[in-house]
């Protein structure tokens, strides 16, 4: 997470928060904090986990291993010279047979062969490609640029690669299971939520009101609110030299 700010409590504050509520002994403590590690992981999962960026190699066989705290991804793509990450195309097409094998690239022995090569997935036009022969080409596509095709296999946490794949590492956003450190880091605009939770699984609240705060926390958040520079950037977005009708 890095250097904690004010924006960050320690999960030990909120649960000491909520045994003072509820006027219960530090015998209590250690119960509570594991109830709040699972409140932390129940929000990550629904509306609080900011996606991680990681740089992974290409394995041989054409694949990448996830990482241990891995939870789901958003984006996978490679780095452009502008520092941009161009996305890959999710082909679920793709085999995940003996995925999680070195030598998963011998397995891959095709039953047909398509006549249309790679001309399809080429991000720029080509024209007599294929030794020499034309194509109509009328209609096919929908003008999508791609550097390569990408599946997630859950199950064997990886990622798989299409065969023709070029590069060498990949980059992965994606959202990742809370992090300990001295201890687990928390928004403070989620702090009642928790509260909320930890009262709930020991009996002493309702179940509506951790939702009830967590629908409070949501509106909170960084990127749930709208700022003046967001405003600024939508007017000046839509000013121009343009034609008026």
């Amino acid at each position: 997470m890095g250097y904690p700010t004010a924006k960050y409590i320690p999960l030990k504050q909120c649960v000491a928060e909520a045994l003072d509520e509820q006027q219960k002994s530090m015998g209590d403590f250690d119960r509570a904090w594991i109830i709040g590690f699972r409140a932390l992981k129940k929000m990550n999962y629904q509306i609080y986990a900011e996606p991680k960026t990681v740089r992974l190699p290409v394995l041989p066989n054409k694949t990448v291993i996830l990482p241990p705290d891995y939870i789901s991804w958003t984006k996978i793509g490679i780095l452009n010279n502008l520092g941009e990450v161009s996305s890959l195309k999710n082909n679920n097409a793709l085999s995940i047979l003996r995925d999680n094998n070195p030598n998963r690239l011998s397995y891959l022995t095709p039953d047909v062969t398509t006549s249309f090569n790679l001309i399809f997935g080429i991000p720029f036009f080509l024209n007599y490609f294929d030794n020499g022969l034309y194509y109509n080409l009328f209609g096919v596509g929908g003008g999508l640029i791609t550097y390569g095709d990408f599946r997630v296999d859950e199950r064997n946490n990886v990622i798989i690669l299409d065969l023709h794949f070029q590069y060498s590492e990949l980059i992965l956003e994606y959202i990742s299971s809370p992090e300990k450190d001295v201890d687990y880091m928390v928004d403070g605009a989620l702090e009642e939520a928790v509260i909320a939770f930890i009262k709930w699984k020991l009996g002493t609240g309702p179940r509506q009101e951790f939702y009830g705060e967590v629908t409070e926390a949501r509106r909170s958040l960084v990127g749930k609110k709208v700022t003046l520079q967001n405003i600024n950037e939508v007017l000046r977005a839509a000013t121009g030299m343009y034609l008026k009708a």
